[in-house]
């Protein structure tokens, strides 16, 4: 059993390293690709602005600017063919909602969150530097988030 275990190991790893080394050259072309910037609908009630970046083989990146009443968030999905392969998102919680009386909300935390994504499945999830596991309660539902988010995003372009 620990050998099946390592050897799952090793090749979620190497499988996290062909993605990291892909989203490195989708990001090393960005300033190739044809870039298209527009105002998404449905994603938050404050407004969602997607950048796309576009190649002759297709859809490799698409970077949002997402804003919420109580958050702002920066999302980035990376694709190989028309697979989403990794998402970051980063998001910031306001200490007060926008339009609140007195001062402009601050951002009181922050939370950064990298998705690994195989053949449609999601093989990581980090949450700060935290790796959650399947069992862990906010795993499906932030896994939902992000997946959603990409599909509401792509279908925008």
């Amino acid at each position: 059993m620990l050998v099946f275990g390592n050897s799952i190991f090793a090749q979620t790893d190497k499988q996290i390293t062909a993605i990291r080394a892909e989203v490195a050259a989708i990001n090393k072309a960005a300033a190739k690709y044809r870039k298209k910037t527009k105002d998404v609908e449905g994603i938050s009630l404050e407004g969602t602005e997607a950048t796309y970046y576009v190649s002759g083989k297709g859809l490799k990146k698409i970077v949002a600017r997402i804003y919420g009443e109580s958050f702002n968030a920066t999302g980035e999905f990376y694709y190989q063919g028309e697979e989403l392969i990794f998402a970051f998102v980063k998001h910031n919680k306001y200490d007060r909602p926008l339009g609140a009386s007195g001062r402009s909300p601050k951002v009181v935390r922050t939370e950064e969150q990298r998705f690994y994504f195989t053949g449609g499945n999601l093989i990581r999830l980090l949450v700060g530097k935290k790796q959650l596991k399947p069992d862990d309660e906010r795993y499906d539902q932030l896994k939902d988030e992000a997946v959603g988010t990409a599909d509401e995003l792509k279908k925008s372009y």
